[in-house]
């Protein structure tokens, strides 16, 4: 594991200080999480610029345009059945069949 200095604002360093404490880890613990997180989502949101970026390229194209748009049609009627059934289930109209079992045991 290799060191890495830097300087840190005053208020900057009281919050970490109070977050390592609430956390019980140590300030480098909390840092290395951020940087971690941080790193993480900046590949994330480059990832998808990309895909937007290669979505736009492609959707260009008048074949794949028409081939995305009669996927999206054949899809229509099953999504509408399952938002149908989601309203009826917000409605009460529904009974609600997943397991009684909490998710989070």
């Amino acid at each position: 594991m290799t060191t890495l200095n830097i300087r840190l604002t005053g208020q900057i360093e009281q919050q970490l200080a109070e977050e390592a404490r609430r956390e019980n880890k140590t300030r480098s613990e909390i840092a290395r999480d951020a940087l971690t997180w941080y790193l993480t989502e900046i590949e994330k949101k480059r990832f998808m610029d990309q895909l937007l970026e290669e979505a736009r390229a492609a959707y260009a194209i008048e074949s794949i345009r028409q081939e995305a748009q009669a996927i999206g049609e054949e899809f229509l009627p099953i999504e509408n059945e399952m938002l149908e059934n989601v309203e009826r289930r917000i409605s009460g109209d529904l009974p609600h069949t997943e397991s009684p079992e909490k998710w989070w045991k």
